[in-house]
């Protein structure tokens, strides 16, 4: 099993931060992955503000490309595959939402393979005022990148 560390993680958060290199790597992923940005297409993810819709995309990014970095080149992502992981990842976060968002959390992490790049998602989550998140899309965002790590993680390992 190849675990994706906080190194390689705030590499990426690092490199992205030049607009130049995040833009010219987000259109090698719409070419190289098509099915994992049309998974995360506003289309898709209409329930998102344009701000909420950004930080997706982010996530994906970091998530992706750190993990690209550490497995070698990541196969093709299924959309089917990215969609199966979403629906588990829903019902285990309704069956425990009538708790708190950070009971659901604490399930997520309970023994998970890929936990620094579920801590991304989840302090990049965290209530800021510098952005503002919705309740709904913070669930949003935390089901569609839990099933972007998991199917990452299980094709490549």
């Amino acid at each position: 099993m190849i675990y994706i560390t906080d190194s390689t993680i705030d590499k990426y958060i690092e490199i992205f931060e030049d607009q130049n290199v995040y833009t010219s790597k987000l259109e090698q992923l719409f070419t190289d992955q098509k099915d994992l940005m049309a998974f995360i297409d506003k289309d898709n993810q209409s329930l998102l503000s344009t701000e909420e819709s950004g930080m997706l995309e982010y996530l994906t990014m970091v998530l992706y490309y750190s993990a690209n970095e550490q497995c070698g080149k990541i196969h093709k992502l299924n959309g089917k595959d990215l969609e199966e992981a979403e629906e588990k990842n829903w019902e285990v976060l309704n069956s425990i939402l009538s708790g708190s968002f950070s009971k659901a959390l604490d399930t997520f992490f309970e023994n998970y393979p890929q936990e620094d790049m579920l801590a991304l998602v989840d302090d990049s989550l965290q209530p800021d005022e510098d952005q503002v998140i919705s309740t709904v899309g913070r669930e949003i965002i935390l089901v569609a990148c839990k099933s972007i790590i998991d199917i990452i993680h299980k094709n490549n390992n």
